[in-house]
């Protein structure tokens, strides 16, 4: 809509517009950022509704968990922003995950929204969902995750892990912009959105999750390509098993070149 148009324009050219960085600035590292996490906690949802009411972000969470099915698992799961579009018909179960006690703590209070499908949540990283066995869930949903994980190729490699064969991967993720001139201004902002919260939000999704063993199977994008809905399957093993020497292969051609201009 132009609204929404106007709005996106407003944040990526004015708005958003970046601020002067500190010559010794450092991006905040994992436990810097699970403090912001815990601290934006009870204010999540008041300081993100408008920006996802202009964005649209509402229709896009709810068609995006019309797809799960089965047993869920959601990683990043927040403040449980998407308890109340899981479809009780299609779901038997949803497993919570997050790094951040404080966000788990406001989806339990969420609980209700879900009724009648059953709950469970842990707190843990998505890089190591120790909870779960190899091929437990039928869906794994993430929506605006990835661009705040430390390591995204490890946590999605953690996802291909626990979803089962056959099962699928639900994506609702900010990216990086189609357009150029977004790009730049994307990542001359980039310091301070990391700082206030924790995003990083000009990834290169697609590219994530194809690294870390996923076959996308469908890909959606809006807003000048910064919101990114993916649909996704884990690759065959054999042909994972081909990825990851392909890496080791890189890895250690690197190492050498490394060693001879050492």
């Amino acid at each position: 809509t132009f609204c929404t148009t106007a709005y996106i324009g407003y944040m990526s050219f004015g708005g958003g517009a970046p601020v002067r960085v500190p010559k010794d600035f450092t991006f905040p590292d994992e436990k810097e950022r699970l403090k912001t996490f815990n601290n934006l906690a009870r204010k999540w949802d008041s300081t993100v509704r408008f920006d996802e009411m202009m964005l649209g972000m509402g229709r896009w969470r709810r068609r995006l968990c019309a797809e799960a099915s089965g047993d869920c698992l959601e990683i990043a799961v927040g403040t449980g922003r998407n308890f109340s579009f899981y479809n009780a018909g299609k779901v038997t179960s949803l497993t919570g995950v997050d790094f951040a006690r404080t966000m788990l703590e406001v989806a339990l209070d969420k609980k209700k929204y879900l009724d009648p499908i059953p709950l469970k949540l842990h707190h843990a990283n998505a890089a190591n969902l120790h909870f779960a066995e190899d091929n437990t869930f039928d869906t794994v949903l993430d929506t605006f995750g990835i661009c705040s994980f430390e390591e995204p190729v490890k946590a999605l490699r953690e996802v291909r892990r626990v979803v089962k064969p056959d099962g699928q991967v639900l994506l609702l993720e900010h990216g990086n912009a189609s357009w150029e001139y977004v790009r730049r201004m994307l990542k001359a902002q980039l310091p301070g959105h990391v700082s206030k919260f924790g995003c990083y939000c000009n990834r290169d999704i697609s590219k994530l999750v194809e690294e870390a063993g996923f076959q996308i199977l469908e890909k959606n994008t809006k807003h000048f390509g910064t919101t990114v809905h993916i649909v996704a399957k884990k690759l065959p093993e054999d042909e994972y098993q081909q990825l990851l020497a392909e890496e080791r292969r890189r890895a250690a051609e690197a190492d050498q070149i490394i060693q001879g201009e050492g």
